[in-house]
């Protein structure tokens, strides 16, 4: 029992306590080995100095801020001041409908709002890191560019198609050239695609075909490509260092869809709330979730809970101001983080009272000085102060930087080795559907007269016929 300087009053008052971070940390139960912490003892100061009492912090049997058993009894604190053993709760705990109806409230100290914690995700590779370094939107005007490319470049070799010559055989033709032939429309598409998709992959193109229009339009092409093709390297190797974090949940339906078990302390609002929900909706599932795991011999609830997270064992789910806490304490004691919540909350508006009995004369005594103080700010200033290092923990996973270096991995490149083998099973595919048709069609040999020349007697098999 922790008592305060005594005051001008006929009695000290009896305030019950219970860990609830970051107001009260109780180490023990023992009334006469109390030992209490917490931002809550400087506002109980505030307290005596107001309105002249002094106080004996109580704690119950129960670590639990109480429940009301189904014979209508209460335990924990709620049961301590229902039947006057304590004069009010020595912190703001959450409000029920239950406990409304059962105890006088003071004036609300606090909002808070309730969140999921979590072991905090390791980097892992990320498999898409290759086509990161450009949008979807980028994609698709890369796509569309390389189709404009394509036409206009089959549309310009076809009007500027070039005529091929050869030089005659007699003295008398000697100098003169003569028309023997145009490429046709197959070979003029083979050449725009080739050159149009090797720019861009930066692969060795053909030699470029005659025509100043033709040359000009596909250095334009190159220097383009060229362009795209360094800002995607550069950008690449930045994406596969970036590291990838999956988080494996970041509201309350991806956590029902996680199937991951779930601790939440039995007095708790979301505690009643799942049980008494139907079995078909969210809360409902939620309940399905629920572990009750016996602590280890010398941990308390706190410890429990905070080594089943940070061994990814189980999923807390508390208050805003206890995770904070928590965070606070797990980066003042390893210089990280080890746990993540979720960036959604649920039940924002959960306001934070003492308790009294019904009819109790500190009730009208209590809720001036608590409306001054939290207006002026200094609930609020009290509460921060012993929570600077939470403010890390609670920026989302990966937004931070982390001093340990990431060497790349097989797993980064998985991507690459994909497409590649995607690459290398189209053309086989390709070259078995190529004997399959020359199977069945035979060989047969189209010789071509412009390739054709009869060495021995100077004629073309042209001329010959």
């Amino acid at each position: 029992m922790i008592s305060s300087a005594p005051a001008n009053t006929s009695r000290c008052l009896n305030l019950g306590v219970m860990t609830w971070l970051p107001y009260i940390v109780a180490e023990t139960r023992d009334p006469a080995k109390l030992k209490v912490t917490g931002t809550m003892l400087e506002v109980l100061d505030i307290f005596v100095e107001r309105l002249g009492f002094c106080y004996n912090l109580v704690a119950p049997r129960e670590i639990n801020a109480g429940i009301k058993l189904p014979n209508g009894t209460w335990t924990g604190l709620m049961g301590m001041v229902i039947n006057k053993k304590i004069d009010f709760t020595g912190l703001a705990l959450g409000v029920s409908a239950d406990r409304a109806e059962a105890l006088d409230m003071s004036e609300f100290l606090y909002i808070d709002e309730w969140s999921a914690v979590y072991k905090r995700p390791g980097i892992q590779s990320d498999i898409a890191g290759f086509v990161k370094p450009f949008t979807l939107k980028s994609w698709v005007a890369v796509l569309l560019s390389a189709t404009v490319v394509l036409l206009t470049s089959i549309f310009i070799r076809l009007v500027s198609e070039r005529t091929i010559y050869y030089e005659g055989s007699d003295s008398s033709d000697r100098g003169q050239k003569r028309s023997v032939g145009k490429e046709n429309f197959s070979t003029i598409l083979y050449d725009a695609v080739n050159w149009t998709i090797s720019s861009l992959l930066g692969q060795t193109l053909p030699k470029i075909s005659s025509g100043e229009a033709v040359r000009i339009f596909s250095g334009l092409w190159l220097l383009a490509s060229l362009i795209l093709s360094t800002v995607y390297r550069s950008n690449l190797k930045a994406m596969l260092i970036l590291p990838k974090i999956y988080l494996p949940f970041n509201n309350i339906e991806e956590l029902v869809r996680s199937g991951l078990p779930v601790w939440t302390p039995v007095d708790a609002k979301l505690h009643a709330t799942a049980l008494n929900s139907p079995s078909n909706s969210t809360m409902g599932r939620l309940a399905k979730q629920f572990v009750y795991p016996e602590p280890p011999k010398g941990l308390n609830w706190l410890q429990r809970s905070m080594k089943g997270m940070n061994e990814g064992k189980m999923v807390v789910t508390s208050p805003l101001s206890v995770v904070e806490q928590t965070f606070h304490y797990i980066f003042s004691l390893h210089g990280r983080c080890l746990s993540y919540a979720m960036a959604e909350r649920y039940f924002k508006t959960s306001i934070l009272c003492l308790f009294l009995p019904k009819g109790s004369p500190w009730t009208d005594r209590l809720n001036p000085v608590i409306v001054s103080l939290r207006e002026a700010g200094i609930l609020d200033y009290i509460y921060r102060r012993e929570l600077r290092n939470a403010t890390e923990c609670l920026k989302p996973p990966g937004s931070t930087v982390d001093s340990e270096l990431r060497p790349l991995d097989l797993g980064d490149f998985y991507g690459i080795f994909l497409v590649y083998a995607g690459g290398i099973l189209a053309v086989f595919v390709s070259f078995l559907a190529e004997l399959v048709v020359g199977f069945k069609q035979g060989k047969q040999t189209t010789l071509s007269p412009i390739c054709c020349r009869i060495r021995g007697g100077g004629r073309t098999t042209e001329e010959k016929n």
